[in-house]
C-alpha cells in the first residue's frame, strides 16, 4: 500500500511487473551502450588502415512508428595485403541528415581501426568519420 497523505493508492502486481519490466529494459539499454563506450574506448588503442566506403545508403525502418531513419555503411580496407570488410550504422531522426550524411561519405577514403591479431574485427571511430565528412565537404566547395 502506498500513502501520501490522505491517498492510498495499492500496488497491484500488474503495476509492480510493469514497473519491473520498464527497469529491465531501461537496463538493457544502458549494458549497450555501456559495451560499446568500451568496445570504442579499447578500439583508440588499434592500429590504422586506410579504408575505403564501398556503399552507403539510408532507409526508413519498418517499425510501425518510423520515426527515425538509419544511414549504413559498408567499407574495406587492407591490412597485410589482404582485404577485409566491416559495417557502420548510425539513426538519424530526419531523412535530410541521413541522406546528408550518406551522400557526404559515398565512395570516400576513411581511418579503420581493426585489432592486432584479429584484423577482419574493425571498428569506425566517430572522429575518423568527421574527418571524411570534413574532407568531403572541402572537395565539394
Amino acid at each position: 500500500m502506498l500513502r501520501c497523505g490522505n491517498w492510498e493508492q495499492a500496488v497491484t502486481p500488474e503495476v509492480q511487473q510493469s514497473g519491473i519490466f520498464v527497469l529491465a529494459i531501461f537496463l538493457a539499454v544502458m549494458a549497450e551502450r555501456g559495451w560499446q563506450w568500451l568496445r570504442r574506448r579499447a578500439a583508440r588503442q588499434w592500429p590504422v588502415a586506410e579504408g575505403r566506403v564501398e556503399r552507403a545508403e539510408w532507409r526508413q525502418p519498418n517499425t510501425g512508428t518510423n520515426r527515425y531513419f538509419v544511414a549504413d555503411l559498408a567499407y574495406s580496407y587492407v591490412v597485410g595485403g589482404q582485404y577485409y570488410a566491416g559495417y557502420y550504422r548510425r539513426a538519424f531522426s530526419d531523412a535530410a541528415s541521413a541522406a546528408a550524411f550518406v551522400n557526404s561519405l559515398k565512395d570516400r577514403a576513411l581511418q579503420v581501426r581493426y585489432k592486432r591479431g584479429a584484423c577482419g574485427k574493425s571498428l569506425l571511430l566517430e572522429e575518423h568519420i568527421a574527418e571524411a565528412v570534413g574532407s568531403a565537404a572541402e572537395v565539394a566547395s
